[in-house]
Order: structure tokens, then C-alpha cells, then sequence
């Protein structure tokens, strides 16, 4: 039920992208911005603060909420390869879901959204961390 709940939500923001463009936004995400990592399921909040670190996010991350402009909630899912994926493909690999949404603390407009499903992960969490924290970068470049 949960993991319908992930590919639900995946979709919703594959044909419904919430990223909007700094333009658009009133309140825009800008590099520099201090964010708040909300507790997640599984602890994604762990390797995504870590992949924001380790692709030079230009976000200021703090521990409060109280000191933070910008909040990161999310979920994240892991399917572990069963035995049959194991035995015909030889692929040991999970499968990962993870979504990510940026909300402004203030007006409680989200200004980014994102979604990844990586069907066969090396490495885990860490993989949808990292491709999360690539989007974000790649949003602030706008």
C-alpha cells in the first residue's frame, strides 16, 4: 500500500511538475537560502543533507526550523531485489523511489517538487539522495 502511495505521488509530480521557475515564484529559491531537512521515513533526511554537501548545493542548511526560510520534506522507499530478479536477471540491485518537496516557511508555497525512481541501485539511498541534491543545484542555476 505504501509503495502505491510513492508511485502515486511519482507520478502526480511527473505530469503535474511542481518546480516552478524563480519568475513565477514570489518567493523563490535562491542560492544562499537557509533550509530546514524535515525528519523523513527511513532516514532520507541523512543522505539527502549529505548529498547537498557532497554536490555543493548552494543551500545553508540549519538544524532549527525556526532559523530556516525554506523547508525539505519527503519520503523515500526501498524494494529490495526478490529472488526471482536475482535468479533470471542477476541483478542484486534495489529498487529506489524518493520524493522531495521544498516548501517557503513563510507563505507555505511550495517552490520545488521531485521525484525519482531509480529501478536497479547500486547504492541505495544514496543514489535518489544524489539526484535530488543534483536537481536542486540544478534549479538554482536558473
Amino acid at each position: 500500500m505504501r509503495r502505491i502511495g510513492i508511485n502515486l505521488l511519482a507520478f502526480m509530480f511527473c505530469v503535474f511538475p511542481l518546480g516552478i521557475s524563480a519568475k513565477e515564484s514570489k518567493s523563490a529559491l535562491k542560492p544562499g537560502a537557509k533550509v530546514f531537512i524535515a525528519s523523513m521515513p527511513d532516514g532520507f533526511d541523512t543522505y539527502l543533507k549529505s548529498a547537498i554537501e557532497k554536490k555543493k548545493v548552494p543551500l545553508t542548511i540549519v538544524e532549527a526550523r525556526e532559523k530556516a526560510d525554506f523547508e525539505i520534506t519527503g519520503a523515500s522507499e526501498t524494494q529490495k531485489a526478490g529472488a526471482a530478479k536475482k535468479i533470471i536477471r542477476l541483478n542484486w540491485h534495489s529498487a529506489e523511489q524518493a520524493s522531495i518537496s521544498i516548501a517557503d516557511l513563510k507563505s507555505g508555497e511550495v517552490v520545488f517538487a521531485y521525484s525519482v525512481n531509480k529501478e536497479s541501485s547500486a547504492h541505495g539511498k544514496q543514489s535518489t539522495a544524489e539526484a535530488c541534491a543534483k536537481h536542486i543545484k540544478e534549479y538554482l542555476k536558473q
